[in-house]
């Protein structure tokens, strides 16, 4: 379900209008039009928790809905599709919900570690990949 369509559902099962919602958040009632309509990016997760109190839902279903609306909008914007993601091992996931899990100083300890163990690797592929990854890290 696209944000807008969700937020729209959300506020109407409050029987609050796209006035009300905008006057609690101190927006404009055209930047909630324009978030229900997809003609804005799903609102950041500071906002996702005012609204999220406001509508009397879970923080984490509103930021969910929000992380996947803003990850469709940069697919679409990069030409990115679906097919063009290789399927994770179940290794390789449980790795990336690790990584996630990890605070800010543990996430750039763990990319300290990495570039260690792979710094001299001779494998050009794996000298790519990991100037890839300390750009991201």
């Amino acid at each position: 379900m696209r944000f807008g369509d969700y937020l729209k559902n959300k506020r109407r099962q409050k029987n609050i209008t796209q006035e009300d919602l905008a006057r609690a958040l101190g927006v404009s009632s055209v930047f909630i039009h324009q978030l229900e309509t997809g003609k804005v990016d799903a609102p950041s997760l500071e906002r996702c928790n005012q609204i999220a109190d406001i509508l009397e839902v879970t923080i984490d279903e509103l930021r969910n809905v929000a992380k996947k609306e803003r990850l469709r909008r940069f697919m679409e914007r990069e030409g990115i599709t679906e097919d063009d993601f290789e399927v994770l091992t179940e290794g390789e996931r449980t790795l990336i919900k690790l990584y996630r899990s990890l605070d800010e100083d543990s996430r750039r300890d763990f990319g300290g570690m990495v570039y260690m163990l792979l710094r001299h690797s001779q494998d050009e592929g794996v000298q790519e990949i990991l100037e890839e990854f300390m750009k991201c890290a």
